[in-house]
């Protein structure tokens, strides 16, 4: 029996499970944002307790996004061989047990291993789930729908907020953080959501089989390569700019503007407010005006609303809260296409690897933004070390642009047959 016809050309069924993979890529990256953004929150607590410096949390920020790098790329390859859904539903489950566990640390030594094995699994969330929603989407609002997913990231750090709020009012600050990380196994739930009423647009029977080596190396054939290369770049720009800024957030305010918890939460509300707009905005005009230009002018924004905050003093809170609502709007904004980009850069056969280790990789080498910031802040002051890996940030993703394709409303799935689409099939 043929499905019926949408007004968009679609049958019911792939409108359906179109929505149902915008709707488990954006749950798993919003409790991604739940459970990585609370690490801020609780690191200026976590510090004096487990004995360690603004150097060592440096230090552990920038290995534990490095494990993120490893575990992506491992986890784009395995969702390329056994498919999204399947191995998306892996990663929440795993980064939410490592998260919670992160709780019982009781010194610097046993916090890093457990961010590292958080890392492991959160690296792969962001791959797989985008190569999942960008091969449902239709390619003329492909930025939007992929913006759609990132934003959910902005709830999940808005939550985070709010549990931070409320734990760190009710509880002393030495032990609040530990229940911070102990309701970071909640994510876990959704992985069975997810797993019973998703699936992939690729059918199982045309997935490539070949192993993970082989994929990998098909990122640096000829012809390949230069995209795989700038592709990373941009990657390390748009997490560069991403960590610099939000990362060190809630221990700028605490210690260079001297904000109590509710006023911390306060201006992160103004961000999270700022970053929700930036997502959405950014998918909208990738779709009007293309790839390049987009990201362009995020880049600069970004550079541009750094400076104004962290340069602008706490004289007049309005103009402060305007400055970081700004901020957010462009350097969580800025990573807004990123998803429809990269999954218009690599064929399908390797989409989610490809994507799995631009963005990974490109995470790996912006790990060593916070690692700077961490040892340039006893030096040049946190909000100076911030602006200065922040406008680093935006350069190398300026620079990835000019060796970079625009691939606006580019078909990704002409190399699999539309037949082979499980909501296609009768």
């Amino acid at each position: 029996m043929a499905s019926t016809t949408t007004a968009a050309g679609d049958t019911a069924t792939e409108s359906t499970m179109r929505r149902r993979a915008i709707t488990a890529a954006g749950l798993g990256w919003g409790l991604d944002g739940f459970t990585w953004t609370m690490y801020g929150f609780a690191l200026t607590a976590a510090l004096p307790v487990l004995g360690m410096t603004t150097a060592m949390a440096g230090w552990v920020t920038a290995v534990s996004i490095v494990a993120s790098a490893l575990g992506g790329v491992i986890c784009g390859s395995l969702a390329d061989r056994f498919g999204r859904v399947r191995v998306l539903t892996w990663v929440i489950v795993g980064y939410s047990v490592f998260t919670s566990l992160t709780a019982t640390s009781q010194d610097g030594t046993q916090f890093l291993i457990w961010r590292i094995l958080e890392g492991l699994a959160f690296g792969g969330e962001w791959a797989v789930g985008a190569a999942l929603v960008a091969e449902y989407a239709r390619r003329e609002s492909r930025g939007r729908a992929l913006a759609i997913v990132q934003s959910c990231y902005a709830v999940g750090w808005a939550l985070s907020t709010a549990a931070y709020l409320v734990l760190f009012s009710i509880a002393p600050a030495e032990v609040a953080w530990r229940y911070l990380f102990v309701i970071g196994i909640l994510p876990a739930l959704a992985a069975f959501i997810i797993r019973r009423t998703t699936r992939d647009a690729v059918d199982s029977a045309r997935i490539d089989r070949s192993g993970t080596g082989e994929r990998l190396r098909s990122l640096f054939r000829r012809g390949q390569l230069k995209i795989t290369l700038f592709a990373t770049l941009l990657g390390v720009g748009v997490q560069g700019i991403y960590y610099s800024v939000f990362i060190f957030l809630p221990t700028f305010l605490k210690t260079e503007r001297g904000l109590t918890v509710v006023d911390t939460a306060g201006y992160t509300w103004c961000a999270i407010a700022g970053s929700f707009a930036g997502y959405l905005a950014s998918g909208v005009v990738h779709d009007a005006w293309g790839r390049r230009p987009t990201f362009a002018l995020f880049f600069v924004g970004s550079a541009a609303s750094l400076c104004l905050f962290i340069l602008t003093p706490l004289v007049n809170p309005q103009v402060s809260l305007a400055a970081i609502f700004v901020l957010g709007f462009f350097a969580s904004g800025q990573a807004g296409g990123t998803g429809a980009y990269l999954a218009e850069l690599f064929p399908t056969r390797i989409r989610a690897t490809g994507q799995a280790f631009a963005y990974n990789a490109g995470r790996g080498l912006a790990a060593f933004g916070p690692l700077s910031i961490g040892i340039l802040a006893g030096s040049i002051g946190l909000g100076n070390s911030i602006v200065w890996i922040g406008i680093v940030g935006a350069a190398l993703g300026c620079i990835s642009l000019a060796f970079l394709p625009e691939t606006r409303r580019k078909h990704i799935l002409d190399d699999v047959e539309a037949s082979a689409s499980p909501t296609t099939k009768k």
